[in-house]
């Protein structure tokens, strides 16, 4: 297995290095092995801030690089300090030392160097099987086959060697506790994974407004985009693709991602598991709905006592010209946002806020170019109904 192909690379290339180097380069390379993965995640935001000089700003890109570059900014720093502790012995040993107190100083430093090189090289294993532990779990969640990026294929490749070895449960208690990244790699793979689940990604509370944003129809809209996907791309290829590739490298849309999820996936990646969301089913009136004309026209009828032809024409025309494709959209911010297509200019688009109401239904305060009016609604399972007087909307979600 590659996994102890590299253990054994390791134990003897460090221990061989540790003999020619000397117990005090060595162990200062142990201290700051130690102390370096201890204060790597505790200082990566003082690196992010140091490599946003150079333009790096996005997050995800940060999140890795930060920590890993105070690690190696550290382990050089240990680095230095052990060479230059090395020389100050060295120089007295050679020049003020006996011959004999020299000689046993020599075989002492080389003979404790080995051993301490060997620890140094379990060190390195321990960080390294969680190095693979964390890429590989992307690895694997996202992998499709032989089509996928070299660098994918490896780092699978190494985590099923962690996993067959044990080595998982091993380094497991020195992961890092980040529920973020597991959560986010387990909702990047379920839908890359599954293009049919983009529909119900559009029907997350939290998104529903994202599908009218231009950016977003072209990736609902594009037959060409819906068969490219359904083919099982690689990874590569999906994320290269040109109506994907804006939105996977802009800094922006992530930040307004993850603003609008509140950095909390725990709920999406159940809801795209599911269909259900933990957090926010409770409040019924939350979705997108599409208006009902033949249930509309049927609660109205019912409403109108000893109704005329003449009063159900003009129903019939109002809900099959002004109503007709009508939709109405309540969001998690407790806006409302009502949508009258067959209206023309901007009147077709009214705004508003919901409220819970007593009774269990829902008022709704709407802006129609003047004053603020108030209607009242009451959700029953996929059911959206507006009733007053002789008239009434059901809508569906």
């Amino acid at each position: 297995m590659f996994i102890w192909m590299i253990a054994l690379f390791l134990l003897l290339a460090l221990g061989a290095a540790g003999y020619y180097q000397g117990a005090l380069r060595a162990g200062f390379t142990l201290v700051g092995l130690i102390v370096a993965a201890l204060l790597a995640v505790p200082l990566s935001g003082v690196f992010k801030a140091i490599l946003g000089i150079f333009n790096l700003e996005h997050p995800v890109v940060l999140s890795f690089i930060a920590p890993v570059a105070a690690f190696i900014v550290l382990l050089i720093c240990f680095k230095a300090g052990g060479l230059a502790t090395h020389r100050q012995v060295d120089t007295y040993f050679k020049y003020k030392a006996s011959d004999t107190l020299r000689l046993l100083y020599d075989r002492m430093n080389a003979r404790v160097g080995a051993v301490v090189g060997v620890l140094n090289a379990f060190v390195y294993f321990i960080l390294l099987s969680i190095v693979i532990y964390v890429l590989g779990y992307f690895a694997m969640q996202v992998r499709t086959g032989d089509k996928d990026p070299f660098v994918i294929r490896v780092a699978s490749r190494l985590a099923d060697d962690l996993k067959e070895t044990k080595m998982d449960k091993a380094v497991a208690a020195f992961l890092p506790k980040s529920p973020l990244y597991y959560d986010g790699v387990d909702v990047v793979a379920t839908i890359f994974l599954n293009p049919l689940i983009q529909s119900r990604l559009s029907t997350y509370p939290v998104f529903l407004l994202l599908s009218e944003k231009s950016e977003y129809k072209q990736l609902g809209n594009s037959a060409a985009f819906m068969d490219f996907w359904t083919k099982a791309p690689s990874l590569e290829e999906f994320r290269s693709h040109e109506l994907v590739k804006p939105l996977v490298e802009s800094t922006e849309t992530y930040k307004t991602l993850m603003g609008m999820l509140n950095n909390d996936l725990k709920d999406l990646k159940t809801y795209l598991e599911t269909g259900k969301s933990p957090k926010y089913d409770e409040e019924l009136i939350l979705g997108r709905w599409e208006f009902d004309g033949a249930q509309s026209f049927a609660l109205a009828k019912k409403r109108i006592t000893n109704p005329t032809a003449q009063q159900l024409k003009r129903l019939r025309v109002v809900y099959g010209t002004v109503f007709k494709d009508a939709t109405l959209i309540a969001t998690v911010d407790n806006q409302v946002i009502f949508k009258l297509p067959k209206v023309p200019n901007a009147k077709g688009t009214r705004t508003g806020t919901w409220e819970q109401a007593k009774g269990g239904g829902y008022t709704l305060a709407m802006v129609d170019g003047g004053p603020t009016y108030k209607v009242e609604a009451l959700v029953e399972g996929r059911k959206l109904t507006f009733s007053q007087d002789n008239f009434a909307l059901v809508f569906e979600r």
